[in-house]
């Protein structure tokens, strides 16, 4: 008998464990969304209704994109967070919620 031969029976069954494998890690990975950052929003509606009050005279000036970093990177930074994904999640989520604020309505 040949190497090649003497575990070939394995070859199917080791692609099925790899496929099993791969099913059971994408599940766990669908299931944890644990995040390391909690966002309290009237803390975050107040703080970007006083950006909009300090530059009322130069509305041009507002960025929700540069607040939104800025809160994000904040917050980790207060909270000894040192994870990108992280700052990257809780930018993204600071500024969709910004976004639906209409801006005439915060100020």
């Amino acid at each position: 008998m040949q190497k090649r031969e003497e575990f070939s029976f394995l070859k199917g069954t080791w692609k099925q464990l790899t496929k099993l494998n791969h099913k059971v890690h994408q599940l766990i990975n669908n299931i944890n969304n644990d995040k390391l950052y909690a966002i309290n929003y009237s803390n975050l509606k107040r703080r970007f209704t006083e950006e909009l009050e300090n530059y009322k005279n130069n509305p041009e000036l507002i960025d929700i994109d540069e607040f939104s970093m800025n809160y994000s990177f904040g917050y980790h930074c207060f909270n000894n967070i040192d994870d990108t994904l992280s700052k990257q999640a809780m930018f993204i989520e600071v500024k969709s919620y910004l976004k639906t604020i209409p801006i005439r309505a915060c100020a």
